[in-house]
């Protein structure tokens, strides 16, 4: 791994930081320095500062990228809005860490980029990352519902915004929720749900529609799921139509100890959303992402392409 910042003191946090649970061969002050040192160490990783006089954080990741190299571009940066990491990721970065956070998401960000998975701040970003199979599978952290309300606020304004309509799967409580949330931000639900924009379906029940003989089967999905997504696709705004869904069964089977139920499911949801134009967003407790050494976490982590974090405040 390359780490590259332009102050010394925030380089050898990161550094050190970094050096706990990876090997780091190189370090850079600078856009040139780090594109010269990337491709001449040939890193799996490179962890990227933004703003950098000369060069920044966002022409490096895409020259170093331009010139072949495959490693994986972590930019972190004191700034995290959606519009900032759209940016980044569109100049080929796998994640995107915010420094305030950094302590706690970097060496989780370098962990997951390394594994082929994205890593952004926020679900937000989802709906507009366009062109990305890597929007399809997302996995949402959370340890409260209050911050789960915000997340999945903030996911599906983003998908409105963009044309896009919006499905949830969850439980009767964060439905209500949802819906209380939605109403309090004067978004008029009730209009969505009538117009098919919003389409809502509690997770325990659909949980029984997709089980035959206890295991979850694909057709079964397809059987409760098809007519959702096509109510959704036909009242989306945007051109070509596009759904972003939020799911809550397999959180269900984990939650009961179920765990090769609940891989099906998660095998199942990938398979769907890479047939249809619908990205999936998956609601985990923070609990379920344990190193208990069963090698669960690892399964979910595993089963989706982005990954999200939990609440950096908590």
């Amino acid at each position: 791994m390359v780490v590259v910042d332009d102050h010394p003191h925030v380089l050898e946090a990161a550094t050190a930081l970094l050096a706990q649970a990876f090997e780091v061969v190189g370090s850079a002050t600078d856009g040139i320095a780090a594109i010269e040192t990337a491709l001449r160490l040939n890193p799996d990783v490179v962890v990227l500062d933004v703003a950098m006089p000369g060069l920044d954080g966002f022409q490096a990741a895409a020259r170093i990228k331009a010139a072949g190299s495959s490693a994986r571009i972590v930019l972190f940066s004191n700034h995290a809005g959606d519009d900032f990491v759209l940016a980044g990721l569109s100049r080929g970065a796998t994640a995107f860490v915010s420094k305030l956070h950094m302590d706690r998401d970097l060496v989780a960000a370098v962990r997951h980029a390394a594994a082929g998975r994205a890593f952004v701040p926020s679900a937000a970003v989802l709906p507009r990352w366009g062109g990305s199979a890597e929007r399809r599978h997302a996995l949402q952290l959370y340890s409260t519902d209050a911050f789960l309300m915000d997340a999945l606020v903030a996911y599906f304004d983003s998908a409105l915004d963009a044309g896009d309509s919006i499905i949830a799967i969850a439980s009767e409580r964060h439905l209500h929720a949802l819906e209380a949330e939605f109403r309090r931000r004067d978004v008029d639900i009730a209009a969505l749900l009538a117009s098919g924009r919003c389409v809502f379906g509690d997770a325990a029940l659909a949980l029984e529609a997709i089980l035959r003989d206890g295991t979850p089967d694909p057709d079964l999905w397809a059987a409760a799921m098809d007519p959702l997504v096509d109510r959704a696709l036909a009242a989306a705004t945007g051109s070509p139509a596009h759904a972003s869904c939020f799911g809550a069964i397999a959180p269900i089977l984990c939650a009961q100890g179920r765990f090769d139920a609940m891989r099906a499911v998660e095998q199942i949801a990938d398979e769907y959303a890479a047939e249809r134009p619908l990205t999936i967003l998956c609601g985990y407790p923070a609990d379920c992402i344990v190193d208990d050494g069963s090698g669960v976490s690892v399964d979910i982590c595993s089963a989706h392409s982005t990954i999200v974090p939990d609440d950096p405040h908590r």
